[in-house]
């Protein structure tokens, strides 16, 4: 018995040294067993066991994982995949470094670019004079090396809009002499005035003006800009103006007088009516239904106006 008591404390003492979770749990389990097996003397009462070990009592509750040969296994996927992470992030960083720079340079481009078109806002026209040539008004300044056509009706609220956005820079670069413009009105939206013929009287006030004080640096692109002016363009479908107020319009923006008794005639209205009738036969012909105003031809090429640089690439 004396040799068994001492195997079975050696026993405990090499399963106590046992470093893990795991191991310590089954120690405890061990000294139980070998206890029941042999007589201790550390503990009066004990049973001697028949040889038979009991059932080891059931583990429900967590397992402790192996902390060997699995663990560092489990440590070093987790460095990898730290370390793969940790890569992952730079490279994400770095392509949005990459995209917020080139936003940033497209940014500067396009300002640019709108900056360059928006010109002078407050620019008023100075130098180009006005030529009536097959009922178009002709508006240059100099030589320039290239010359556009631009369609417009006088009740077209779009053409209200592109005047507003452009006008003042168009005026600018035809002072410059940088291009010359080609004006033809027309008059297709005369049904959407209450008069019923609006888009030609005003038609024929800028060719009054045009005709008779064309000459005067400035004045007919200074007209036309005041006859497209939100204080001033009727409303399309319910919207007027008289040939006085034309003629009264005229008068404010430094036309002679001659010419504003002209406008308040309406001199000029049946002359304007045919040209603006021969350019819509025109561009039907060439466009079939694909044509409105505003519009611009380059070399009888439309151009894309809703792209806010294309005066900018016209001029070169």
């Amino acid at each position: 018995m004396g040799n068994a008591a001492t195997s079975s404390f050696a026993a405990l003492r090499r399963t106590q040294r046992m470093p893990t979770s795991t191991s310590r749990q089954h120690a405890a389990e061990n000294e139980e067993y070998t206890v029941a097996k042999g007589s201790d003397p550390k503990r009066p009462g004990a049973q001697a066991s028949s040889g038979t070990r009991p059932p080891r009592p059931s583990n429900n509750g967590p397992k402790v994982p192996n902390r060997s040969g699995a663990g560092r296994q489990s440590v070093a996927a987790a460095r990898r995949s730290s370390a793969g992470s940790n890569r992952t992030q730079l490279i994400i960083g770095g392509v949005a470094i990459v995209v917020i720079a080139a936003i940033v340079v497209v940014g500067l481009v396009l300002n640019k670019k709108n900056t360059a078109v928006q010109g002078d806002p407050n620019y008023v026209a100075t130098k180009a004079t006005a030529t009536v040539q097959d009922g178009a008004i002709l508006l240059k300044a100099g030589n320039p090396a290239k010359t556009i056509d631009l369609y417009e009706d006088a009740m077209c609220p779009i053409c209200g809009q592109f005047e507003e956005q452009y006008g003042k820079q168009l005026a600018q670069q035809v002072d410059d002499g940088n291009i010359a413009v080609r004006l033809q009105m027309l008059h297709f939206l005369n049904r959407a005035s209450s008069s019923g013929d609006y888009s030609q009287r005003a038609a024929g006030a800028l060719l009054a003006v045009a005709t008779e004080a064309g000459d005067q640096p400035g004045l007919v692109l200074k007209y036309h800009s005041a006859i497209f002016s939100p204080d001033f363009q009727p409303q399309e479908g319910s919207g007027n103006k008289t040939n006085q107020e034309l003629a009264d319009l005229a008068q404010q923006t430094g036309v002679p007088a001659a010419t504003v008794k002209s406008i308040a005639d309406g001199k000029y209205v049946q002359q304007a009516a045919d040209s603006a009738k021969k350019a819509e036969d025109d561009l039907s012909a060439k466009f079939g239904q694909n044509w409105g105003t505003p519009m611009v031809l380059d070399g009888g090429a439309p151009v894309n106006t809703q792209q806010t640089d294309w005066l900018t690439k016209l001029i070169g």
